[in-house]
């Protein structure tokens, strides 16, 4: 567990401690600091954070939770490993997804909520920190779909954000934001203004293909990475 050297202080007022730990292990695992297969024993959390146990455990509950490790019997926890099947799972729910929950909630949407949206896209593309680029990237998204009503929907695609954030980190750094990244986004919120739905659902889906396709030519591409199960 060297990697959990990298890490430093305490939880702010605003975290539990399980949170906290939670946080700090989710960032490294999301920004490949922490390798997939990596085991986490509860000891050696513990020991760096200056912690008991308890919290730990409660801490890699959550991480299991959000997919992002794996409980095995008599082996304790390890970080989930990533694929491309796993890659291409995900995108093919959020292009089946997003876009139901986008024609429930379209109709519904204010000007405020418009304004809201691409004022997020503006902080997403100037944000140096990655994981708060992320987090901006879904909320925007999440602010063209909330109003759908649907919570158990949004939850799901909540999900498939976290998940799909360990694939994007590492394109989004060795690469950066696409030129038209804004541009791309903000055509969606165009189309929903003039009430054109159909539009906005096929930019998504566009969108969300094409991103994919990227995303997998920077990952897989290298010789001895295109196996399927990412081995």
């Amino acid at each position: 567990m060297t990697a959990i050297d990298a890490f430093a202080g305490g939880p702010g007022a605003k975290l539990s401690t399980p949170d906290w730990i939670a946080d700090q292990l989710r960032r490294a695992i999301l920004t490949g600091t922490i390798e997939g297969g990596a085991q986490l024993k509860q000891n050696d959390v513990a020991a760096r954070f200056d912690v008991s146990v308890a919290p730990v455990r409660e801490a890699l509950q959550r991480l299991i939770a959000d997919g992002l490790a794996v409980l095995h019997p008599n082996r304790g926890v390890t970080v989930s490993m990533i694929s491309a099947r796993d890659f291409r799972d995900i995108a093919e729910l959020r292009v089946l997804l997003e876009p139901h929950a986008l024609r429930h909630s379209a109709p519904r949407l204010t000007r405020s909520d418009f304004e809201y949206s691409e004022t997020l896209l503006v902080k997403a593309a100037k944000a140096s920190d990655p994981l708060q680029r992320a987090s901006l990237h879904w909320e925007f998204h999440r602010s063209l779909y909330y109003r759908a009503d649907r919570p158990r929907l949004l939850a799901q695609i909540a999900g498939l954000y976290q998940s799909i954030n360990r694939y994007l980190l590492p394109a989004w750094a060795s690469s950066g934001l696409g030129a038209n990244w804004i541009e791309s986004h903000l055509t969606i919120v165009t189309a929903i203004r003039n009430n054109d739905l159909d539009q906005a659902c096929r930019l998504i889906v566009e969108q969300t293909l094409e991103s994919s396709d990227r995303v997998r030519a920077q990952l897989w591409s290298a010789p001895g990475q295109t196996n399927e199960d990412g081995r």
